[in-house]
């Protein structure tokens, strides 16, 4: 599967695996939105509307706020 090797998706991962550090999910939140990809906004996105609470608010936040400045840059 191409996505499971992919780097977005990893990042992806470890900003929801409750076993990292809360600096460790930001940091991996940071990093999805350096990627500056199609793909990492549709990870950001999915961090920001999860459907299963799995995301805690201070993490829905800031990804949010990475989300709209990476969307304003695809503008």
């Amino acid at each position: 599967n191409v996505m499971e090797g992919s780097r977005e998706y990893q990042l992806y991962l470890e900003a929801l695996d409750d076993e990292r550090s809360a600096w460790g999910r930001r940091t991996a939140i940071r990093r999805l939105c350096d990627c500056k990809t199609e793909e990492s906004l549709y990870y950001l996105n999915e961090l920001i509307v999860d459907r299963y609470c799995l995301v805690p608010d201070w993490l829905k936040r800031i990804a949010r706020e990475y989300y709209v400045s990476l969307c304003l840059e695809f503008l």
